[in-house]
């Protein structure tokens, strides 16, 4: 007899145990109430790292898209990495930059700046460069005016050496539609196998600089 009433005892013990951690887990759930709400970060209206559609040169607006374009020519123009082998790659006929000047500016930017990049390279310094205000055109220009911003890091690893900063001011004459490039000696395919390959969408865009003053 004892050994079945402590037997019913147990059970009661372990239901009272189940009951006791049901209700305290509902209380504690209900106690802090938490719903999960997720969130996608949009870095920029580009595509890169953006989740969705990306938006149109339509959607953007011609003015901003036209910023787009020139803060990415800033960037190529003069940012430096410590690799020979970019600078390499840069140079070439088929680059980015190359493809969105005129011979002519490119041309001198490989016979200028880019000798200067081909330095920092070799000293393994890095150098960052970017637009500081809105580009604009004063009436009765054919000049856009770049204010720009660069920071160089002489000295590789060592943090205790302060960034060298400068800025300047760029006149470029800029060709310009937003419309992606068109001409009898222009294969809408081959624009397509670029992107595909991995290409720089800024560069099938007509945008052309053709000459620039103030450097």
């Amino acid at each position: 007899m004892k050994k079945l009433v402590g037997f019913f005892a147990g059970i009661i013990l372990l239901a009272l145990c189940g009951a006791a951690l049901y209700l305290t887990g509902a209380i504690f759930d209900a106690g802090r109430a938490q719903v999960i709400k997720p969130y996608f970060f949009q870095p920029n209206n580009i595509s890169e790292r953006r989740p969705g559609v990306p938006l149109t040169a339509a959607d953007i607006g011609d003015s901003e898209f036209l910023e787009l374009l020139v803060r990415k020519y800033i960037t190529e123009y003069f940012y430096a990495a410590p690799d020979p082998e970019n600078i390499a790659q840069r140079t070439s006929s088929q680059s980015t930059l190359a493809r969105m000047s005129s011979p002519d500016v490119f041309n001198n930017w490989t016979q200028g700046e880019a000798q200067n990049i081909q330095k920092l390279a070799d000293d393994k310094s890095m150098r960052t460069a970017r637009v500081i205000d809105k580009i604009f055109k004063p009436s009765g220009s054919d000049y856009w005016v770049v204010n720009y911003e660069l920071t160089t890091w002489a000295e590789p690893n060592d943090f205790n050496a302060a960034p060298v900063v400068n800025r300047g001011t760029m006149y470029m004459k800029i060709e310009y539609a937003p419309t992606m490039r068109q001409g009898p000696n222009i294969d809408i395919n081959e624009l397509h196998d670029y992107l595909e390959d991995g290409g720089d969408p800024a560069a099938v865009f007509q945008f052309t600089v053709t000459e620039i003053q103030g450097l």
